[in-house]
Formats: C-alpha cells, sequence, structure tokens
C-alpha cells in the first residue's frame, strides 16, 4: 500500500511564501477532517534561540500551519511543546513562536501536567505519561525540524514527539534506556501510543554536522515536507540529505515493525521533485560502529562501542556556569567543580553517552570527543 510524502520549495521563511506551500501540502495530502475538531501542533524547541540558528521548528512555520489548520475548520489550534530545561511559555516567546502562534489565531499550551497513555502494542514500554493537552487534542501534527543528532544520527518528526513527555522526565528515559537499541525502540513505543495524525517537516533551513540537534551548523535545504505516515517522512527526509535509513537505528526498527510500512518501496512523493530537494553536501552523522563497515564480527560490537563511541569533554572557558548540563544529565555524572566553578565529568565511567549535556549546551562548551 502506498504512503505518500509531499515536498513543497520553499528557499525562505517569508509568512506568505511558507503558507502557500503549507496550505498547498495539505490540499495535496489531505489530513484527517479537522472541521470542529482540537489540533495539537508540537513544534521542536529543545531551548530558547535565535531561529535563524535552526535549533528548532521556525516560528513562521507554525503560525503557518496554526492559519492553515484554523481556515480548514478547526475550532482550536493548541501548540505545546516541553523543552528539556528551559520553561515552555519562555522559550516559546523568546524564540517568537508565541507570537507567531497568537498572531494566526492559536493558543499555546503549556506541558507541565502529564496524564497516563496506554500502550498495549509496546516492546519496551505499555504505559506512557504524556502532557495532558495531548488527551484534550482530537488531531495530533508533529511539526519538526530537519536536524542531525548525535546519539540517533538524525532527528525529525518520530523523535520530536518525544517533547510529548514532560521536561526532566525525558532525561530519566535516557538513564532509562541507554543503549541505543533499546532507546530507539522506546521511541517507536512512544510514536504507537501518540498516533499522530499528520506530520510537517520544516526543511527549509535544517541543522547539519556534528554540532546537532542542539549546537550544529545550520543550512540551507529549501524545502518542507508533509505526510500522514511518520516513518515515511523520517525515511524520505533523511535519505533526501544523504542518510541511509536502514542505517539509522531507529527508522529500521520502526521498519521492521511493520507498524507504519511493510517496505520502504511503498513510498512515493509528490509535490516537488526530489532533485529539486537533495542536498549532496549535508553533513551527516555516522554511527562510529557502523562506520567500520562490518569488519568486525559481531561478538566485538560491545567492545567498539565503548572505544568507539564518544565522551562529553567540557571546556571551561566556554562555560558560564548555567548548570544545565548538570541539571539534565540523567546519571547524575556532571557537577560544577572544574575550573572557576564550571561543569566536568565527575567519572567517564559512570557516562551512559546519551549526549543530553551536549544537546542542552547553548554555549558549545561541551564537545564530543572518541578519546
Amino acid at each position: 500500500m502506498t504512503k505518500t510524502v509531499v515536498l513543497q520549495k520553499c528557499k525562505n521563511y517569508t509568512f506568505d511564501d511558507v503558507f502557500a506551500c503549507v496550505k498547498k501540502m495539505l490540499e495535496l495530502l489531505p489530513p484527517p477532517d479537522v472541521k470542529g475538531k482540537i489540533v495539537l501542533l508540537k513544534p521542536n524547541i529543545l531551548y530558547p534561540k535565535k531561529p535563524e540558528l535552526a535549533v528548532g521548528t521556525h516560528p513562521v512555520v507554525v503560525g503557518a500551519a496554526v492559519k492553515a489548520f484554523l481556515e480548514r475548520g478547526a475550532e482550536k489550534v493548541l501548540v505545546g511543546e516541553s523543552p528539556a530545561i528551559a520553561n515552555s511559555y519562555t522559550s516559546a516567546k523568546l524564540t517568537g513562536m508565541l507570537d507567531q502562534v497568537v498572531f494566526n489565531g492559536g493558543e499555546w499550551a503549556d506541558f507541565h501536567d502529564s496524564i497516563p497513555v496506554a500502550c498495549p502494542d509496546g516492546v519496551v514500554v505499555k504505559q506512557f505519561e504524556f502532557a495532558r493537552q495531548f488527551d484534550e487534542a482530537d488531531i495530533v501534527v508533529s511539526m519538526s525540524k530537519l536536524k542531525t543528532h548525535q546519539l540517533m544520527s538524525y532527528t525529525g518528526a518520530m523523535k520530536n514527539l518525544f517533547g510529548l513527555v514532560i521536561g526532566l522526565d525525558k532525561a530519566k528515559k535516557h538513564y532509562q534506556f541507554p543503549n541505543k537499541e533499546d532507546f530507539g525502540n522506546y521511541l517507536i513505543d512512544l510514536n504507537i501510543a501518540a498516533n499522530a495524525d499528520y506530520a510537517i517537516m520544516d526543511a527549509i533551513v535544517g541543522m547539519e554536522g556534528p554540532g546537532g540537534p542542539g549546537s550544529g551548523d545550520p543550512v540551507q535545504l529549501g524545502f518542507l515536507a508533509a505526510s500522514d505516515n511518520l516513518l515515511a517522512l523520517d525515511w524520505k527526509c533523511s535519505s533526501l540529505v544523504g542518510y541511509d535509513p536502514h542505517k539509522i537505528v531507529y527508522l529500521e526498527q520502526a521498519l521492521k515493525r511493520g507498524y507504519w510500512l511493510k517496505s520502504d518501496k511503498e513510498i512515493k512523493t509528490i509535490g516537488a521533485p526530489e532533485n529539486e530537494c537533495r542536498s549532496t553536501t549535508f553533513k551527516i552523522v555516522k554511527d562510529p560502529v557502523q562506520t567500520l563497515g562490518g569488519m568486525l564480527p559481531k561478538t566485538l560490537d560491545v567492545i567498539a562501542e565503548k572505544y568507539f563511541v564518544k565522551t562529553p569533554h567540557f571546556n571551561s572557558k566556554r562555560c558560564r556556569s548555567c548548570g544545565r548540563c548538570e541539571q539534565i544529565c540523567p546519571a547524575h555524572d556532571i557537577d560544577m567543580e572544574g575550573p572557576d566553578g564550571t561543569a566536568r565529568l565527575k567519572d567517564k565511567t559512570k557516562c551512559i553517552h546519551c549526549f543530553c549535556c551536549h544537546e542542552i549546551c547553548s554555549f558549545g562548551a561541551i564537545k564530543l570527543r572518541r578519546f
């Protein structure tokens, strides 16, 4: 059965241009009927940074989606996110997303309280705690930014829904599932529980390189994408920037589950031609063990993972002693007792290599190195 991804070329964040592209995508591949219903848009706000740094979904894309869904007859459009450390409302305000949401008729939803969500088909989790607004919504839409990711190689529509889990509870999940394969299965279970109805990908300007998802390099990609199948969207978008989706752990796991796709051959694109959206220079993040190209026997995978995985290294000159990395570390292996009260890794052997500290540092004070 065919799964469709719609692509639209869009070179800048001028509201009229973005709105026209979003509206066209919704016409080419309509979401479920939203008339008289509550729509929840879940954008990505890692932490409050200027939109041009490509850390999160651009506010204009979110504002355009609010307007588009209201024009399709939605009774109410909620927009919500739960950054790992920063305050939700403040983050929305500082990024400019709050203004876009309100101006275009939406409502900002602070993710503070949680409700249980059952996942009987889960492999590693049978029940989640999602933001309360998830239960209020009739339609859920993932609104992600295309970025590299140190732990999972790539982040998009599926990884974005991790933000339905409130605040520091996300860091606890990294500690509970420190193995990449286990965390991948957790993400898949989460997406099954969320059962999002639609997804819109902001790839007008993406984030590339080893600094992703928080401090990578903005890169002009020039397109928006959408689908009613989140795995199909991630599969296609990751391949457009040079990834082999089969080598992105959680995408391959999701494919094998058969929940979204039986085969990647089921995916077709409409709208803009793929070659007009493809990047041949995007700097992807590779899995260090997979990079060995199968040179090691499977019995040595554990050794390879131990010695080839990256570890956080702290630059005391860049550190601003904000304490965010100490607060988010699920292993409680970071304190502020480095030079002049800066951050440091207490015990390298206790690091679970989740890279939450690197992800949350907005000052570039944490670099990931293998040795």
